[in-house]
């Protein structure tokens, strides 16, 4: 224990004076509480909303990581958080930011002083302020099957690992807007599915993504919306997968939208007569994805050998057929050629 001057240490006599101390480094040494009292406020909040729907959080960083890290960056980060003018910032702030785990593990056991200024601010624009716009809650899958029946559509062929329900802020003024377009068109409301990359949420789900003439199309199908889905790399660790396919749900009110000939697709041209409703989250692991890829890439000969099982005796037959051929095809050339030469000797006989 440091004695401070004219202190004696119970039980114990000093016939030396006690050391001063240095009051500007023990200063030095203790946490700022200036700077450190609004981090601490914003990393509460923070750890609020990783306690409330921790997935929903992961989805919805993943999200922005995605169109963050896309060269694309201008149109897919839209809107660009507020505080943050240079993508060079900006993602070299996303690379110091722990994982959501990480992170979530140290804000319980009162680590505070983990994250950086920076970073703490990055992660309340995303995942507080922004969410206070617009967020996503995790379903339970017992709840997917309820779900469909809610939309009325079929259960898609592949189950989706996460479904996510986009819920809009009260202080969302395009949200309100639509919810007034869509009170007054209560039996043009209809909805659509949209397969995309994984980067194109963000500025989805913020109705950004309609700028500079821009369209959408809509698929009545579900599993047509999936194999329009590109897969793309999630997060490292993430419990959404680290490679990921997504499908939206889209509801839309359908004014001066264009339809193709088979009534299937949906061309939708204004942001403000949709909105994006529910998104289903297509997850695998890096070794799952090689395993998918290597069965699509045996498809054809799984066809052939299909073919070959249902038409046995066509198969037979082409076999023997092929087998006569290769084995007769040195002396049919030869018979050809002697057939040439000799026809050619008779054709100048006869001219002569």
């Amino acid at each position: 224990m440091t004695l401070l001057t004219g202190a004696t240490s119970v039980g114990f006599q000093s016939h030396r004076p006690a050391k001063l101390i240095n009051w500007r480094r023990l200063a030095a040494l203790l946490p700022q509480p200036n700077s450190g009292s609004s981090n601490l406020k914003e990393l509460n909040q923070v750890q609020r909303r990783l306690q409330d729907d921790f997935l929903g959080c992961e989805a919805l960083w993943t999200i922005f990581m995605a169109a963050t890290w896309s060269y694309r960056y201008r149109t897919r980060l839209r809107p660009l958080p507020s505080r943050w003018n240079s993508i060079d910032l900006l993602c070299n702030t996303v690379g110091n930011t722990p994982r959501l785990d990480v992170l979530q593990e140290q804000l319980m056991h009162g680590d505070y002083q983990a994250c950086s200024p920076k970073v703490v601010r990055l992660l309340t624009d995303v995942l507080v302020d922004q969410a206070d716009l617009v967020s996503l809650s995790t379903l339970r899958p017992c709840e997917f099957e309820e779900l469909y029946a809610h939309l009325g559509m079929p259960a898609p062929k592949q189950r989706p690992t996460q479904i996510f329900e986009v819920r809009m802020g009260r202080g969302n003024q395009k949200s309100e807007a639509y919810a007034r377009l869509r009170q007054q068109n209560k039996e043009s409301v209809r909805l659509g599915f949209y397969g995309c990359k994984l980067e194109k949420l963000y500025a989805l789900l913020n109705s950004n993504t309609l700028t500079n003439g821009r369209r959408l199309e809509l698929t009545s199908d579900v599993n047509e919306a999936l194999a329009r889905s590109k897969p793309q790399a999630g997060l490292g660790g993430s419990r959404c997968g680290s490679i990921l396919r997504c499908v939206v749900v889209v509801e839309f009110v359908f004014q001066d939208n264009e339809t193709s000939p088979d009534k299937r697709h949906v061309i939708i041209k204004d942001a403000d007569t949709m909105q994006v409703s529910y998104i289903l989250f297509y997850g695998q692991t890096c070794s799952e994805h090689a395993a998918e890829r290597q069965m699509l890439q045996m498809q054809p000969a799984r066809k052939l050998l299909n073919w070959l099982e249902s038409h046995q005796d066509e198969a037979i037959s082409l076999g023997v057929s092929l087998m006569i051929v290769s084995s007769l095809a040195h002396f049919g050339c030869s018979f050809f050629q002697i057939f040439a030469r000799n026809g050619l000797h008779v054709l100048k006989r006869g001219l002569l």
